[in-house]
């Protein structure tokens, strides 16, 4: 009962009810309780009305025509009174005029009975007390109401329940219109926790709830995107844990077994020991850089520093990775390109990049890597590959977390890397406000770029 009462559904019908409840009773107020009045006041208007224009007209020529068609027009009855020498002396016979002589507005009216009809009887002074030129005394008929108003009070009582019964239907029809819609996104919004994301919401034919009900819609997309990603995530963490973490046991137990006094193995495994223990590091550091960065409390450290210089440095480290991978790659790099940025977090972003493309363009391949002016105060970084390439609808993709080979025949995430490469690299340039993106074509080969800032 208490959320009955709460509800849209019972509040907007109180809301009808309630406003043809007063309109009603300002119509019975109007109708029936102020009519005599109000009936009589229009009288009284139209009794003084008449009288002013007589004033007007009273030195006229035409003035016995007018009260003749003011009679008429108004079916009213005119008698006028003319002094002779425009004195009074003492009070008047008629108590009416003489009530009108002594107002401070040289009027009086009263109300009388004449063969049993009430009759406005006004009179009104022509001039001053002092100079008196006569009265004016209109006798104005009130029409009987009673008759109006027993019609006038039927017709209300049955007005009242037509409207009573219109609005309990046009309420019904504005809750159910309103509510329905409302209630159907409430239980769909109940499906998002329980899990159920894929849905469709109406929004009925109300702008507002229409938007709700898009809004709705879009949340539950972006929801199961998230679980799905959250899905991906554990997975990928859990497999990219897994498999360093049995490699070092394997060889941990193999050292222990097999390869203790075999001073040449002992180190083969040991190195695939320290080699498996840096991946895993490598994991976790790209994890909590990426989480710094999409929580938004990554520091950005600037610093001016040759970008050429550095890069010359960065790309001599992957001499071993590229020897490894048969991989030819190719430098143009411009001379004396400075910029002010983040060093170490620039230099994190070619090394993904860079990393990224040998892992990915296969054996024999070749990775160019370019750094040039593109125009006057604007720098250009690039990374190309000769790899399979990558479908222009999935571009997109590229930049998630554990972007994986289900949105693209194509491209594979490496088994090198620990496939938050690119997701970082987004959110370094997005710190930084560098514009970036990636190019790419079937089979002939990707390239990613960020352009920034020439010092």
């Amino acid at each position: 009962m208490f959320r009955f009462v709460h509800s849209m559904r019972f509040r907007v019908w109180l809301i009808f009810i309630g406003f043809t409840s007063i309109m009603l009773a300002f119509l019975y107020l109007n109708q029936i309780i102020l009519l005599p009045y109000f009936y009589e006041f229009i009288k009284t208007q139209e009794t003084t009305g008449t009288a002013r224009a007589l004033i007007k007209s009273w030195d006229g020529d035409d003035f016995d025509d007018e009260v003749v068609r003011l009679s008429r027009a108004h079916e009213m009855q005119i008698n006028i009174t003319k002094t002779e020498d425009g004195k009074e002396d003492g009070d008047i016979e008629d108590s009416l005029l003489n009530a009108a002589l002594h107002s401070n507005n040289g009027t009086a009216s009263e109300i009388i009975e004449v063969g049993g009809q009430q009759v406005l009887r006004y009179t009104v002074l022509v001039g001053t007390p002092s100079d008196v030129q006569g009265y004016i005394t209109i006798y104005n008929y009130l029409q009987p109401l009673g008759n109006t108003q027993d019609v006038l009070k039927s017709q209300f009582f049955l007005s009242s329940v037509a409207m009573f019964i219109i609005a309990f239907i046009l309420s019904a029809f504005v809750v159910l219109s309103i509510s329905g819609p409302i209630i159907k996104i409430s239980r769909s919004a109940k499906q998002l926790t329980t899990g159920e994301f894929d849905m469709k919401t109406r929004g009925g034919d109300y702008a507002e709830i229409k938007t709700l009900a898009e809004n709705l819609n879009f949340a539950s997309r972006e929801i199961a995107k998230t679980e799905n990603l959250r899905k991906d995530l554990l997975a990928n963490v859990s497999h990219d844990l897994k498999t360093p973490l049995t490699m070092i046991k394997a060889y941990a137990e193999m050292v222990r077994d097999l390869s203790g006094d075999n001073p040449e193995k002992r180190t083969k495994h040991i190195r695939v020991i320290i080699d498996e223990a840096d991946r895993l590091n490598g994991l976790v550091a790209d994890m909590l850089d990426l989480s710094k960065i999409q929580s938004g409390v990554a520091e950005k450290n600037q610093t001016l520093f040759d970008f050429s210089a550095h890069l010359i440095e960065i790309l001599d480290r992957f001499a071993y990775l590229i020897q490894e991978h048969n991989v030819t790659l190719k430098s143009e790099i411009a001379d004396d390109i400075s910029v002010k940025a983040d060093l170490i977090k620039i230099e994190q972003v070619v090394y993904n990049l860079v990393n990224n493309a040998v892992n990915y363009t296969g054996d024999g391949g070749t990775v160019t890597v370019r750094l040039f002016c593109k125009k006057e105060g604007v720098g250009r970084f690039e990374v190309r590959d000769t790899g399979s390439g990558i479908d222009r609808d999935e571009l997109p993709y590229v930049w998630e977390r554990y972007y994986k080979a289900a949105k693209s025949q194509h491209h594979k995430r490496t088994t090198v890397g620990t496939g938050l490469g690119l997701s970082i690299v987004k959110g370094i340039m997005e710190i930084h406000g560098y514009a970036y993106g990636a190019d790419s074509v079937v089979d002939k080969g990707s390239t990613f770029w960020f352009e920034f800032p020439v010092e």
